[in-house]
């Protein structure tokens, strides 16, 4: 019985950190797609960088995965 118990916590854990994760997922998603809008539309690209923790390097290869030719 107490197996039991401990492996329904268990499972209620690991659903937790699944949704956990897929909302993460979908934040980190979310942030991506402003950022490279943001720079798009005429924010300094190294101001957008600093906001949200994406290096210059990496928001340009973004906005090349989405078809974007990002201004330097």
């Amino acid at each position: 019985m107490e197996t039991e118990k401990n492996l329904a916590s268990l499972e209620l854990a690991v659903q937790r950190l699944q949704e956990s994760e897929v909302a993460l997922n979908a934040a980190r998603a979310d942030v991506e797609t402003e950022a490279v809008a943001a720079v798009r539309a005429g924010a300094d690209a190294r101001e957008v960088a600093g906001v949200c923790g994406i290096s210059e390097a990496d928001l340009r290869q973004l906005g090349a995965d989405f078809g974007e030719n990002l201004p330097r």
